[in-house]
């Protein structure tokens, strides 16, 4: 832990060697507009924040409403699919055509 007199040879080492004069300079009004600035800084970068989040939101949302869109039309192929079985069944169960008459049809077609 440093001591106040510790602290005190330093400065007094620094002012020999650089002087006791001040080398920076800030301009007129630096610090009056200073909180602006950072104020608006952090609003930019909060507006960016919120503009990448929603962003991000709306591609996880189109990516769910895709794979629910592909996920529906698969089940929507399998519902026809499975329509047009039952249509060619009934079909036939109302044509009275029992299986033997199928089979003779299709052999003597070939």
């Amino acid at each position: 832990m440093k001591t106040n007199h510790n602290i005190e040879e330093q400065e007094a080492m620094l002012r020999r060697r650089f002087g006791a004069e001040m080398h920076f300079t800030v301009p007129e009004g630096y610090f009056d507009a200073l909180p602006g600035k950072v104020m608006s800084r952090i609003d930019r970068r909060n507006r960016r924040r919120m503009l990448f989040r929603w962003a991000v939101a709306a591609v996880l949302a189109g990516c769910v409403f895709a794979g629910g869109m592909f996920t529906w039309k698969e089940e929507q192929v399998k519902l026809a699919d499975k329509a047009d079985v039952q249509y060619i069944e009934d079909a036939l169960d109302y044509s009275m055509i029992d299986n033997m008459s199928i089979a003779s049809y299709l052999t003597e077609a070939e």
